[in-house]
């Protein structure tokens, strides 16, 4: 039933990144009244997936979308961005690796220390690779944002934006080509997070405020009533069904509906039951392949498109593809990301 999962990464894109020049939407960028305000705060995905070193896993958050034109390329000075790890399946933290920055000195890069708990473990500067006590590597720097997707196709085809460009048609275009974002990647031993199957969420908090926090790509964007992302990112997971499953059911029921067969009320319930609570779950004894964590080269988009427009339980999918691929050249070592683009 991971599979179900599938359906998030597609939701992501259509509401989100509200920014002069580019248009609006992405995997979860800018989706909040708070991370408008300030992108060093916005988390835009989330990745997981066995390290090539063996025993080790990698944890990878991208902040500032489009940075160096639309968002800045620094970390939050005393802000806290976080991965929380659920190793027991409560929805709740078991294990909590938090960076924070420093302010940005004349050279652009700031200082940067790495905590497991309140343990320091890392300490080091952005750019470079830092070594981890008990075992890891950090590091925090900016690189080409790895999500692809043909965003003006669905705005125009699926949230009727007024445009007339469909998915496949003529040549397909990554919305995302040769934009940068800023990450911070974390190969941590596995034996550090306590089982090798786990639930993973990145968080940002500055004080005692949460400004964002995502699991699976695109629950706040799309599955979320407009102006209600903000309490949404300050829910905590364990809290997600009781608050947030009946506005899940209704996008659901709301966007299978595209050919007027929308999935039946249990069918939106089930599938919403699986969604929510908003964690990716990994099982690092096995190959990565999203919805089991979600490595960089992942494909979401084509089996979301077919789950969100009716293609699960039996029923037809109106898209079943953005007929996009992949345009980074990840490296197959740490930190994983392609290099930022000029």
């Amino acid at each position: 039933m991971r599979r179900l999962f599938a359906i998030l990464g597609v939701l992501a894109v259509g509401a989100a990144l509200v920014v002069a020049g580019r248009g609006s939407g992405a995997a979860d960028h800018l989706e909040s009244a708070l991370v408008m305000r300030d992108g060093r705060t916005d988390i835009n995905d989330v990745y997981a997936f066995p390290g090539t070193q063996p025993g080790t896993a990698a944890l990878i958050m991208t902040v500032n979308p489009g940075a160096g034109s639309i968002s800045g390329t620094s970390f939050r000075p005393g802000a806290d961005y976080e991965f929380l790890v659920d190793s027991n399946g409560n929805a709740s933290t078991d294990v909590r690796f938090r960076v924070r920055f420093g302010q940005v000195g004349v050279d652009g890069e700031q200082a940067m220390q790495v905590f497991r708990g309140s343990t320091r473990i890392g300490v080091g500067r952005t750019g470079s690779g830092i070594t981890l006590t008990g075992g890891g590597r950090a590091k925090a720097d900016l690189f080409d944002d790895p999500f692809f997707f043909d965003l003006q196709a669905f705005r125009d085809q699926v949230k009727g934006a007024g445009g007339s460009r469909t998915f496949c048609d003529g040549t397909p275009v990554n919305f995302f080509n040769g934009l940068n974002v800023s990450a911070i990647v974390l190969q941590v031993p596995i034996a550090s997070l306590g089982d090798p199957e786990v639930g993973v969420w990145a968080r940002t908090r500055f004080g005692h405020t949460t400004f964002d926090r995502m699991g699976r790509p695109a629950i706040a964007t799309v599955l979320i009533p407009d102006g209600l992302e903000d309490p949404f990112n300050t829910t905590h997971p364990s809290q997600d069904r009781k608050q947030w499953q009946e506005d899940v059911e209704t996008s659901l029921l709301a966007l299978s509906g595209l050919d007027a067969s929308p999935y039946s009320a249990a069918e939106a319930t089930g599938i919403a039951e699986f969604l929510l609570p908003d964690i990716l779950t990994v099982d690092l004894g096995a190959p990565a392949a999203f919805p089991n964590g979600r490595a960089l080269a992942d494909d979401v988009i084509d089996p979301e498109l077919s789950i969100v427009t009716g293609g699960f339980f039996g029923g037809s999918a109106v898209l079943t593809s953005d007929c996009v691929a992949n345009d980074s050249a990840f490296v197959s070592r740490f930190p994983y990301l392609a290099p930022a683009n000029p």
